[in-house]
């Protein structure tokens, strides 16, 4: 049988015992004594107390002021208020403020049992109530984390929902790389990571602090999930909450939140269901992993990690379209190492794809995160520049021209490679007004410096064939 704890809250011992006796006689009940409503108020604040039963005439503050108080602080507590005669318009004031009912003096013990065991009965109902909500609340969220396969916006509902659910004021969730040995920040709240680098490295070294503090066994291949007070250093109080975050067995990362408004912010019912909602988003994180490398390696070249010919064409189609839509231009760079072949005949293919892949990475380095580069085919390379009309996109493959002149090719391998490279330059809508032929004209620019002057940019005009190409820049 479950038994529930009643405070009673009375100024004279006898009628704290009277109660008690009267309570304590069914057998579910627990009853716990308040001599004034500070003391009162303390206790409830310790956590466990079912109900409260309040006389409502007392010598500093009456039980008027502790259901107002209540109301304010533990809303969900009910309050019953035992009053006299004279002060029933106190009891129907207090019942305005949130009291669930009142018993007049003298206490009847029949009529005092029956409307006690009545509040037991309307609060057991109303928790049951609550905790199927919630559990249908947190299958529909788990169903949601299960259903998502995009990396990026797993991150943020599972972050968000459980940042809901604990009703946490700040957080993160970080996700150990197994084969790097490494922990990184995926999604925070409240928190600048980049002033913070070592942030979840500190945190977990405080859970190993917490958990020492226990009574919980100490493993160090298992993570427990765990609630703690931390004072700071500048002594206010956190309430934290760490949930491991586990595919299969293995740990894949943990989600830390924190309340720097009240201490013991977090109860064990907060920790249940974030554990229960990290259960369901550990196997969803292995899935969309599985699934990020496999799109990844549909779009990616296999040599070089850029994009290829393949997704180059969805690109294409997506900038173009945002141009329109925005009233904007995008550029394409057509790049093509010069006599590269003699470089393959002199060292080898071997060598050959290590300076593809070299090349690769510095274009990537040589441009925003917003543009894309793709690997064409051979030595051939393709930028699509976001939101970049026919004369920024000059400027970007004017500097490219450079860094690829200068570059030293496989120097830490003991070569001393130089080359150069031939550069086309078309944009939309300017020089063109469809994809095949923007390729076509940024491709016949860069085949007019390659097969004349090598190492230049040359810029695309329309309409003109090849003769059109203006030279922009050479050495």
């Amino acid at each position: 049988m479950k038994k529930f704890t009643v405070l009673v809250v009375d100024d004279d011992k006898f009628s704290r015992t009277f109660c008690r006796q009267i309570l304590e006689e069914e057998g579910n009940v627990v009853v716990e004594e308040s001599a004034g409503v500070d003391e009162a108020l303390g206790r409830v604040k310790d956590g466990g107390i079912d109900l409260v039963v309040s006389d409502m005439v007392m010598p500093d503050k009456s039980g008027l002021d502790l259901v107002q108080s209540l109301s304010v602080e533990s809303p969900d507590l009910k309050v019953i208020v035992i009053t006299g005669h004279a002060s029933i318009e106190n009891a129907v004031e207090a019942m305005k403020l949130g009291a669930l009912d009142y018993i007049r003096k003298p206490l009847n013990p029949g009529e005092f049992k029956v409307v006690v065991q009545h509040a037991l009965d309307r609060m057991t109902l109303t928790r049951e109530n609550r905790e199927l909500k919630s559990s249908l609340n947190l299958y529909n969220v788990s169903s949601r984390i299960m259903r998502t396969i995009e990396i990026e916006e797993l991150y943020e509902v599972v972050f968000e929902k459980m940042l809901q659910e604990v009703g946490a004021t700040s957080g993160f969730l970080y996700l150990i790389d197994q084969e790097q040995g490494e922990s990184n920040i995926v999604i925070s709240e409240g928190f600048d990571v980049d002033r913070n680098p070592d942030l979840d490295r500190k945190v977990f070294e405080l859970y190993g602090v917490a958990l020492s503090e226990t009574t919980l066994p100490y493993c160090p291949e298992v993570v427990l999930p765990l609630k703690i007070n931390y004072r700071s250093r500048s002594d206010s109080i956190l309430s934290i909450i760490f949930i491991p975050l586990r595919s299969k067995s293995d740990l894949v990362g943990m989600v830390v939140f924190f309340d720097t408004e009240q201490e013991s912010a977090f109860d064990d019912e907060d920790l249940k269901a974030a554990q229960f909602l990290c259960d369901h988003a550990g196997s969803a994180f292995e899935n969309a992993l599985l699934y990020s490398k496999a799109k990844i390696l549909t779009i990616t070249d296999d040599l070089t990690s850029v994009f290829n010919y393949r997704y180059l064409n969805n690109i294409l189609d997506r900038e173009m379209l945002r141009a329109e839509r925005l009233e904007s231009s995008m550029s394409v760079l057509f790049l093509d190492l010069d006599s590269f072949k003699k470089v393959n005949d002199r060292f080898g293919h071997l060598v050959g794809s290590k300076i593809l892949v070299e090349l690769a990475g510095l274009l990537k380095e040589a441009v925003r995160k917003v543009d894309a580069v793709a690997r064409y085919g051979g030595d051939e390379y393709i930028i699509v520049l976001t939101d970049t009309f026919a004369e920024g996109a000059v400027i970007v493959a004017e500097r490219i021209r450079q860094m690829i002149e200068e570059f030293v090719f496989l120097e830490e391998e003991g070569y001393s490679i130089r080359l150069t490279i031939s550069i086309g330059v078309a944009s939309y809508p300017e020089h063109a007004q469809s994809k095949a032929e923007l390729l076509h004209l940024a491709d016949e620019a860069m085949y007019r410096g390659k097969f004349g002057k090598k190492n230049v940019v040359y810029l695309a005009v329309p309409g003109q064939g090849s003769s059109g190409s203006s030279i922009l820049s050479a050495p």
